[in-house]
């Protein structure tokens, strides 16, 4: 008999039951991250209040046979603070599907939302390949959950070679072979004045770049300080840099290090957070840039970042940047209708 429980295990054996059921969905069909047990233990196992209340989980007896966690934050949207969740993880081993596992997941994760008083629940959707089966679930729910936004990524190949051989779809693929004729990897800029490694001691100039970056969004996550430090290091997943002028910390760069598979498996650097302030254009180049290389000497073999964000796009496109066709569309599912979910043009948010 399936029971559906709050989750007991540890952020290894979660994260390596939803990499299996993935692998096992779309291995050699669409682009997909591994995710780690790391991103696991940094994003769903913190010690936040209330952080284990969303860790929904099916079991066959002792066997681990679904899982559908979510990580609680505050938002803000249109100015207003908001209580929400974000998740994109939901995974059901395949010899469970079609026997009532994910509707009875669905129905215990949405009676805890409306327990603990969440308001909406933010994900993505990948609409690009037929064989996604998020769209399929999320899209035609009865009460038909708002698409937000519809999403694309900027794109900064390091390692062309890497990148088109792991590339499913052959356009791409050639597309980075050519690309490598006229792009070479990151290198660290001749003068680097002010630009370094990311220290303890920098978080509080850290929170206020990135919550002043936030506020020209229309939906902007709200940082609490215990998570906002481990998201700006957290051991070999995620690092920061940051550039430094008259004794104070006055841009960042921060991302995190995620394993992806395609026809094979590279390594890409994920820009999470970036903060200019009032950097001057030259200076933000060079810190962007400083960036860069960091990620390429970390082992990334390329650069992404959501599009949509509040961040400077000419910076982007002197990095080498590429903007990609929107392929993925960002959606809230409510658990308060009266909350308004149109009308949101720029958003600092984390791709999840």
């Amino acid at each position: 008999m399936i029971e559906i429980r709050t989750f007991d295990g540890g952020p290894g054996e979660l994260a390596r039951f939803t990499v299996g059921v993935w692998r096992q969905a779309y291995e050699g069909r669409m682009m997909i991250f591994l995710w780690s047990e790391d991103l696991f233990r940094r994003e769903l196992f913190s010690e936040d209040d209330g952080c284990r209340d969303y860790l929904i989980a099916a079991y066959d007896g002792a066997k681990l046979v679904g899982s559908h966690p979510s990580k609680p934050l505050m938002i803000r949207l249109h100015g207003e603070a908001v209580s929400a969740t974000w998740g994109s993880f939901i995974s059901v081993d395949e010899a469970y599907r079609r026997r009532g596992v994910t509707f009875k997941l669905q129905q215990e994760w949405t009676r805890r939302h409306r327990e603990h008083g969440a308001a909406v629940n933010l994900g993505y959707q990948y609409v690009r390949s037929p064989h996604a089966m998020g769209p399929k679930f999320w899209l035609q729910q009865p009460d038909r959950h708002p698409i937000i936004s519809k999403v694309g990524l900027w794109v900064r190949a390091f390692d062309h070679a890497a990148v088109a051989r792991c590339q499913l779809h052959r356009l791409e693929g050639w597309g980075a072979r050519i690309l490598s004729l006229v792009q070479t990897p990151p290198r660290p800029p001749t003068k680097l004045k002010g630009v370094r490694p990311y220290h303890l001691e920098d978080f509080d100039a850290c929170h206020r770049l990135i919550s002043l970056a936030g506020q020209s969004a229309d939906l902007a996550y709200l940082w609490k300080p215990a998570g906002l430090r481990r998201q700006l290091r957290f051991g070999r997943l995620s690092d920061t840099v940051v550039m430094e002028r008259d004794g104070a910390v006055a841009g960042l760069v921060n991302y995190s290090l995620l394993d992806t598979l395609g026809k094979g498996t590279f390594t890409l650097a994920l820009i999470e957070l970036l903060a200019f302030g009032d950097l001057p254009a030259a200076e933000r180049r060079t810190l962007l840039s400083a960036a860069l290389s960091q990620m390429h000497a970390a082992g990334a073999q390329a650069a992404i970042m959501l599009r949509g964000s509040p961040y400077g796009w000419r910076t982007l496109l002197a990095a080498g940047f590429l903007p990609m066709p929107a392929d993925q569309y960002y959606i809230g599912a409510r658990f308060n209708h009266r909350l308004r979910l149109d009308g949101v043009r720029q958003m600092q948010v984390l791709l999840r």
